[in-house]
């Protein structure tokens, strides 16, 4: 990958379309595309057992229910919105002709086509609440200016361990690489993408990449990337947007959440040549469901909808945050926890000038776009809103932004508010990742008032470019990466964890406070500082005979200021527990260690030394070697007896030879007696 491919003027108009196509050049034969909302659920208005055990009979998975006790009682976790569309309604109106094409728990509606002549009498059925017309905007590829020019390398930034390459701009901007340099990557969150499709495979970008779950809406079925009867670039936006928030290709592209888990959407439909295709708001929003169900944290969309083809447009005044079906999806997202970031649009040199929808929802984060000096993007859609809120929320770079090239296999500049959302996104990831209790509007808070015109916002740049380093810190300390040390053949207990500060910690102020009885009463543990730096590693004293199934715990400490700090915030009405089964609690995520464990190296990624920490609970022989992405041996660090204890073994990255080994993913493995345990490395030059 020698050359990077720039693209010009490929602004990216997701002005996205409706409709639907029942044959080549036939879109009206069966009708017009229409949602037909109905007056009830099986079971009345009411939902009868709103419990977790209800939830998960309804579909929904025990991360996203538990996602929702964040901003949720127990009682409250299920509402009205989950429960099924009723079922015989849906066969009235397929006996009726109709063709359903997406079904919606949240808005109790199908999207099904209606000949013009029966209508009147779908609209007089007694289970019809309204019937409302969607149309659809006609949309064919773009035409893509594509220009060759040398790769031009920028410096990496001072005191960073990742070479960001031409990336470093977009990252930079928003404080990304600094924010990394804390340990802080995505690690843990589940974030979900909606978009045209995704090719993933085979690209070095996304080497590293950990999806969990995709659909395919349009043609429902798993695969996102190209199949037999997508057009030549469907997967093309979707995959260049991810690359934006997830690569990882040191010297040419890093996201900022490249750590994070991933669940990929494809709602849109690129027009193949020849063909009047509609795509449809139904099927966003049947994917936002789809997500949303399944547990995702965040949810980046660069799509949006305003103008259509066959048919009447949205007016302004549907503009206002409680009109538009994708709006009022994103907001019921937002509602069981959910942080929804999508793209303002690129509408602001047209006649409609405004963000669009679902942009205009009032618990959406809606993003504009600057240039690489901060400077309005001139296609960046603006507010206010219909009904006079500010909008976009905030910005981030959108002109010029690195990303992948599916077609080429390289690099492009590409401009559009569609690349400027999932670095949004991706901060939004890495700010939960700091404070997991948080909720959407906890996050949201956080993102604009730490932004660069926070205190005058206004419709143009919202509340300003993003700072991720202060939006991570905007809630206190971070207490991250937690260890639990079960001492050998003891039921002795130490939790580990690393505290970050921008001021620094004061080292003997730093208190765990843990209870047994619901609350009722806590003991107090002192914590003891054990190492680092910008990441100060902390341990707690031993706690003996400890029942873990009931151990729920928060934190304090003091900054070198003076400001004392607790965690979760809330506490100590909000607590961490140590596993998921209790409800009402946040969940840490946790390494349990027994009798040996090998920790997370650091810095990682790392460029010239690294430490790979491990522990053992006896005096044991060990060794400890490293392997190449292709299980290749490169190098043994120790083959001895050591311990107990931890131990803190270093690698230059070189292999055996003491040769330097190029930059790429390596593995750490640990091995005593018949057991091994594994450790990921990123190694940059």
């Amino acid at each position: 990958m020698g050359e990077c491919m720039k693209r010009g003027f490929f602004i990216i108009f997701l002005i996205i379309m409706a409709g639907i196509v029942y044959g080549s050049g036939d879109t009206v034969s069966r009708g017009v595309r229409h949602w037909i909302f109905f007056k009830d659920k099986v079971g009345g208005h009411e939902v009868s057992e709103p419990t977790i055990k209800k939830g998960i009979e309804l579909g929904i998975s025990p991360r996203a229910l538990k996602r929702r006790l964040k901003v949720r009682t127990e009682d409250e976790i299920i509402d009205y919105t989950d429960l099924p569309v009723n079922g015989d309604y849906i066969k009235i109106l397929r006996d009726y002709g109709l063709k359903i094409y997406a079904v919606s728990r949240w808005l109790n509606g199908v999207s099904a086509a209606v000949p013009e002549d029966k209508i009147d009498k779908i609209r007089s059925l007694t289970f019809v609440k309204e019937v409302r017309k969607i149309s659809g905007l006609r949309m064919n590829p773009p035409d893509i200016d594509i220009q060759k020019q040398s790769k031009h390398y920028l410096s990496r930034p001072r005191h960073s361990s990742i070479d960001y390459g031409e990336s470093f701009a977009q990252n930079k901007q928003i404080h990304v690489p600094e924010v990394h340099e804390l340990g802080l990557t995505g690690d843990g969150i589940l974030i979900g993408l909606l978009d045209t499709g995704f090719d993933y495979n085979n690209a070095a970008v996304f080497q590293s990449i950990d999806v969990v779950a995709e659909h395919d809406f349009y043609w429902d079925d798993d695969v996102t990337a190209n199949q037999s009867g997508d057009s030549e670039d469907q997967d093309h936006h979707g995959t260049s947007v991810l690359s934006v928030i997830a690569g990882f290709h040191p010297g040419y592209l890093i996201g900022p959440a490249y750590t994070a888990s991933y669940a990929l959407a494809k709602t849109e439909w690129v027009v193949p040549s020849g063909y009047d295709d509609t795509l449809e708001v139904d099927l966003w929003v049947e994917g936002l469901e789809w997500l949303e169900s399944i547990g995702v944290d965040v949810v980046s969309s660069s799509l949006g909808y305003y103008q259509f083809f066959n048919g009447d447009d949205y007016t302004y005044s549907d503009l206002d945050g409680n009109t538009c079906e994708a709006t009022i999806a994103a907001d019921i997202a937002a509602g069981k926890g959910v942080i929804v970031v999508n793209a303002s649009g690129n509408e602001r040199q047209t006649s409609w000038h405004y963000v669009i929808s679902p942009a205009d929802g009032d618990s959406v984060i809606s993003v504009g776009a600057v240039t690489m000096n901060g400077n309005l993007a001139p296609f960046s859609s603006g507010g206010p809103t219909a009904d006079g809120r500010i909008k976009p929320d905030v910005v981030a770079m959108g002109s010029g932004v690195v990303c992948f090239d599916p077609y080429d296999k390289s690099y492009m500049y590409a401009s559009g508010t569609s690349l400027s959302c999932p670095l949004v996104a991706g901060v939004c990831a890495l700010v939960l990742q700091a404070h997991p209790e948080l909720g959407p509007m906890e996050v949201r808070e956080a993102i604009r008032n730490t932004a660069s015109q926070s205190t005058s916002p206004d419709n143009l740049l919202g509340w300003g470019i993003v700072n991720c380093y202060e939006a991570v810190f905007y809630h206190g300390m971070i207490f991250s990466n937690f260890e639990l040390v079960s001492e050998y053949n003891t039921k002795d207990i130490r939790l580990e964890m690393n505290v970050l500060s921008k001021t620094g910690v004061m080292r003997d102020s730093v208190f765990l406070f843990y209870t047994l009885d619901d609350g009722f009463s806590f003991h107090k543990v002192g914590m003891i500082y054990t190492g680092g730096k910008s990441q100060q590693h902390f341990m707690t004293e031993r706690i003996a005979e400890l029942d873990e199934d009931s151990f729920r715990f928060y934190l304090q400490a003091y900054d070198t200021l003076g400001n004392v700090y607790t965690a979760p915030i809330g506490a100590p009405l909000r607590l961490y527990s140590l596993f998921e089964e209790i409800p009402g609690v946040i969940p840490v995520k946790l390494k349990k260690i027994t009798d040996f464990y090998i920790y997370q190296n650091y810095p990682n990624p790392f460029n010239q030394t690294t430490v790979i920490p491990f522990s053992v609970q006896k005096k044991s022989y060990v060794t400890l070697k490293i392997y190449n992405i292709l299980g290749q041996q490169v190098m043994t660090i120790i083959d001895g007896v050591v311990g107990p204890g931890k131990i803190e073994a270093e690698w230059d990255g070189t292999d055996s030879m003491g040769r330097k080994v190029p930059s790429g993913i390596y593995i750490s493995c640990l091995r005593l007696k018949n057991e091994t345990k594994f450790r990921k490395i990123m190694l940059v030059r």
